[in-house]
């Protein structure tokens, strides 16, 4: 007959009529605590057994890492517009250790996203936060490969369309390039750069006997009305962009600080240094009125649409996909290759509808022929 353990001669009873017990861990000394001898015995090995268990790492806590090392790297903008996606996905899979996701666990995200109508803007948003996720994870050393890696996006998504200039849009700006503010978007048609990195260039940046311009900075609006120079949002944001024949004239004064500075304010300032974001709106309105680019009393045109203005100057002139995805910055070809596979197909609707003219011109004149 096994002999009966003595619980309580195990452990110190206090004064309060509790029996205490103890464990040492890498942390220091604990104390637990149970007015029951025998169960402050099991209490205290499951604590003991709880300690020596490997730690299982769950997506929640990768999540909140990455988060943590990540957010001081991106603009509160960008950051806005992660955050209820990290949320979602958090809330979904949280719990799971991230050793055990798989990817057809983002696959489904992915396709319950596309269910709830979301556009594939977004449901690539959500694809890059699991592969930032995953990546940072490997890092850490919690898993060996990235289950979002062979992940694609759901077919069928909706899509924003890509609003690029009119040619008579783009006319206008070439045409009024000495109006004020007028060198700036006949800049960014002729270099398909992003207003922020159009803003933050300095003269130091262009090489007029190269005839290059060194794109390494952006400028950033997200603390408060005062602009500040940031990094490019990807490594590709770093890179080097022709100066086209039509452009190299306009940029022959050269001179010093910012390419586009701040202008002087009716209240009297002075102008110069950075450009904020009140002066650029302003700047871009007043521009848009004086050249007719004006829908109601909104601008026709945003910068983001020169820049759209760019890709299809490229594609219709026959610059390869390598060329412009360098050019434009994109930090993956696939972007490149979206935007022109979009354009093939309207220069094919284009062509068809030529094509059905054509045909139905051939086939009046052949009925008038016959009667």
């Amino acid at each position: 007959m096994a002999k009966k353990i003595n619980y309580a001669a195990l452990f110190t009873l206090r004064k309060d009529g509790r029996y205490q017990g103890s464990y040492t861990d890498e942390k220091g000394r604990h104390y637990v605590y149970d007015r029951d001898p025998e169960s402050l015995y099991h209490k205290l090995q499951a604590r003991i057994n709880e300690e020596k268990a490997p730690h299982i790492v769950t997506f929640r806590e990768d999540a909140a890492s990455w988060e943590q090392a990540h957010r001081m790297q991106i603009s509160d903008r960008t950051w806005k517009n992660y955050e209820p996606h990290v949320r979602d996905i958090v809330a979904t899979h949280g719990d799971r250790p991230v050793e055990e996701m798989e990817a057809a666990d983002v696959d489904n995200d992915l396709a319950a996203a596309k269910a709830k109508g979301y556009s594939a803007t977004v449901v690539n948003t959500r694809r890059s936060i699991f592969h930032m996720i995953f990546n940072h994870a490997i890092i850490k050393g919690h898993i060996k490969y990235n289950p979002a890696q062979s992940v694609k996006l759901p077919k069928g998504l909706k899509r924003g369309k890509r609003t690029a200039p009119t040619q008579e849009q783009m006319q206008i700006i070439c045409q009024n390039v000495n109006a004020p503010f007028g060198l700036f978007p006949f800049f960014l048609l002729c270099t398909g750069m992003r207003k922020s990195e159009a803003l933050a260039l300095d003269w130091s940046d262009i090489d007029l006997q190269k005839r290059e311009i060194h794109v390494t900075k952006s400028l950033d609006y997200s603390v408060g009305a005062k602009p500040k120079i940031k990094p490019p949002k990807t490594e590709a944001g770093n890179r080097v962009v022709p100066i086209l024949d039509i452009l190299l004239p306009y940029l022959q004064k050269g001179g010093h600080g910012p390419v586009f500075p701040c202008p002087a304010s009716n209240r009297g300032g002075e102008g110069g240094g950075l450009m904020t974001e009140r002066a650029y709106e302003g700047a871009w309105l007043r521009y848009c009125q004086a050249v007719g680019l004006m829908d109601g009393d909104k601008p026709a045109l945003t910068a983001h649409n020169l820049r759209h203005g760019t890709a299809t100057l490229m594609f219709e002139n026959g610059v390869d996909e390598l060329t412009t995805q360098h050019i434009l910055g994109h930090s993956r070809i696939e972007i490149t290759r979206e935007i022109y596979t979009d354009l093939r197909s309207q220069q094919k609707m284009k062509s068809l509808s030529k094509l059905n003219r054509g045909m139905s011109k051939m086939m009046s004149v052949s009925k008038t022929k016959r009667k």
